[in-house]
């Protein structure tokens, strides 16, 4: 008789809203075995927080200074597998699972045991139409893969990190996130180079999850689409030009990043306000792409 499954979830936090990330650890709590608590340096006020649970079920880790979302994914998945986790749950600070969420993501996985990793269906509650989370580059074309019916599990080219659930074996097959990334594009790289080695990657339907992608929803020619930051476009387009570099990524996936991101660039630059920060973010990412610079963001004035 197998053993049941020991969930851990690592939850990165970086300056996160309280009452939020206290509203997905009681959540998260009635779901996994504990949860890991990677923060990134956010200051007393957030780590205060960490009595509020049993010290059995809550293991923080305080980073010195904001190591990036790569590089505080490996240390909590580190600290999850020490601690005997079968699989890890990764969630971003602001993501709220339904109930059963894990559930789901299990049932799922045990059906599949060529899966690195299943993914759940992320909702954004900010948006008017519902868009599906997954996607699949098939027969040379882009698939977006809808969830009208609640039990479909999907095999798809990646999942977002947020409600990612992966299995330990698959973790030390894989190998960890790519810390110099820093952010952006660390949990799609990662999905690639896993399916690179052989293994697949699914969304579940039934498996749902609040997450908010992006500072605000705005539309852009009759479509709703996420907007960040400008700083945040400097990381996609660097590492966009990174991934496009390594050669444990097939060429049909790289061609359809780069044709997606460049439509984005267009928009961006174009059509959003703000767009001449846009564009330079762009241009500076990609040349430093294109240097094979990685790390946190070079500050202005500095070389």
């Amino acid at each position: 008789m197998s053993e049941a499954p020991r969930v851990h979830a690592v939850v990165v936090s970086y300056r996160s809203d309280h009452q939020r990330l206290a509203q997905q650890f009681d959540r998260l709590l009635q779901q996994v075995s504990a949860i890991v608590w990677v923060d990134n340096a956010s200051g007393d006020a957030l780590r205060a927080m960490a009595g509020r649970w049993p010290t059995e079920r809550l293991y923080p880790i305080w980073l010195d200074d904001n190591q990036g979302i790569g590089a505080a994914q490996n240390r909590g998945i580190e600290q999850a597998l020490a601690l005997g986790a079968s699989h890890v749950l990764l969630m971003d600070d602001d993501s709220l699972p339904a109930p059963g969420m894990v559930q789901q993501l299990l049932a799922a996985l045990a059906a599949r045991p060529q899966a690195a990793a299943v993914g759940a269906c992320h909702v954004d509650p900010r948006r008017q139409a519902e868009r599906t989370p997954f996607s699949m580059v098939a027969k040379g074309r882009l698939r977006w893969l809808p969830c009208a019916d609640a039990s479909q599990v999907w095999e798809v080219d990646h999942v977002i990190a947020s409600g990612c659930l992966i299995p330990a074996p698959a973790l030390q097959a894989v190998g960890g996130m790519r810390e110099d990334f820093f952010i952006d594009w660390v949990d799609t790289e990662w999905c690639l180079r896993a399916r690179g080695l052989g293994w697949r990657i699914y969304g579940v339907c039934a498996a749902l999850l609040e997450h908010t992608l992006g500072d605000q929803v705005v539309r852009v020619l009759g479509h709703e689409i996420p907007r960040h930051a400008p700083w945040r476009h400097y990381y996609q387009a660097r590492n966009l030009v990174l991934m496009l570099r390594s050669s444990k990524i097939g060429q049909v996936s790289k061609t359809h990043m780069a044709y997606r991101q460049f439509k984005r660039f267009l928009v961006f630059s174009t059509l959003v306000p703000g767009r001449w920060q846009y564009l330079r973010m762009w241009l500076r990412g990609l040349w430093h792409g294109c240097l094979g610079r990685s790390g946190p963001l070079v500050r202005p004035g500095s070389r």
